[in-house]
């Protein structure tokens, strides 16, 4: 894997965000999607004999792409697929600690989406509070947003594609034979306490053709370091990796359209 210089390895004295500027890999107005495993790098705060601040972990990370930035981190829950209704102001997060604690702060905002939701904040928050797309993954939903916007993808403490939902977006422009639309309707409560009863979609799974992603899509994100797509830096013993959302649908589309999905999915081709 590309990456993974001996002083990102030995790094253990700076914090995690200072660390992350020195890499060069954002810049002030940047779009920055960020998946994480906080877990990981709390045990390498541990391991030097500090505490990891979530607070601060944010703080930093605004500082870094400034107010003319934007950040996004999922706060993802599933539960309207099987019924349960969806309560913007109470539906737990199901997609890490550092997507919880943002959520809890005054800075940031949930979108509405009771299935595919971002904590947000910075330039593009309004905009992003303001989608209401019922799709979760196609056109007009805010995974094309963040190709328009020509977003990063921060992974931190994980496989860089592991997490990295906008591979679904991808399928669904593209259209792949093991997926297709599903409708889900339920009870919704918004920001303001209205309650309804609304209808979403979402590209899921055919079971008939039982697809299941290769090791956190491990062949694609080989495949995208090799060619310098997507960096990888470590803080400590806790990886970290960056990559443009731009190169992330191109090569998805790729392995779409010529590779039959091989590098990501195995699948019952013959079905």
């Amino acid at each position: 894997m590309a990456g993974g210089s001996a002083a990102g390895r030995n790094e253990k004295k700076m914090e995690y965000t200072d660390w992350l500027q020195e890499q060069n890999w954002l810049k002030k107005g940047d779009c920055v999607y960020v998946i994480s495993d906080m877990l990981e790098l709390a045990k390498s705060y541990k391991a030097r004999g500090s505490r990891l601040c979530p607070d601060e972990l944010t703080e930093g990370l605004q500082r870094i792409v400034g107010e003319e930035g934007t950040l996004l981190f999922p706060t993802f829950n599933w539960d309207f697929c099987k019924g349960t209704g969806f309560d913007y102001s109470r539906t737990p997060v199901r997609t890490g600690a550092w997507s919880k604690s943002v959520l809890q702060r005054k800075d940031f905002a949930r979108t509405a989406h009771p299935l595919y939701s971002f904590a947000v904040w910075g330039h593009h928050r309004e905009e992003l509070l303001e989608n209401d797309s019922a799709d979760s993954f196609g056109p007009g939903t805010i995974f094309e947003l963040l190709l328009q916007w020509d977003a990063r993808l921060l992974a931190v403490g994980l496989p860089a594609l592991k997490g990295a939902s906008y591979i679904h977006h991808v399928e669904q422009m593209v259209g792949v034979p093991y997926r297709y639309n599903k409708s889900f309707t339920g009870e919704y409560r918004d920001a303001l306490g209205r309650c309804g009863t609304r209808t979403y979609r979402m590209y899921v799974r055919d079971l008939d053709l039982d697809p299941r992603h290769i090791d956190g899509f491990r062949p694609l994100e080989e495949k995208m370091s090799e060619e310098g797509l997507i960096r990888t830096e470590y803080y400590g013993e806790i990886p970290s990796h960056m990559l443009r959302i731009a190169d992330l649908d191109r090569e998805v589309r790729k392995d779409i359209l010529e590779n039959d999905s091989r590098n990501m999915y195995d699948y019952k081709r013959d079905h």
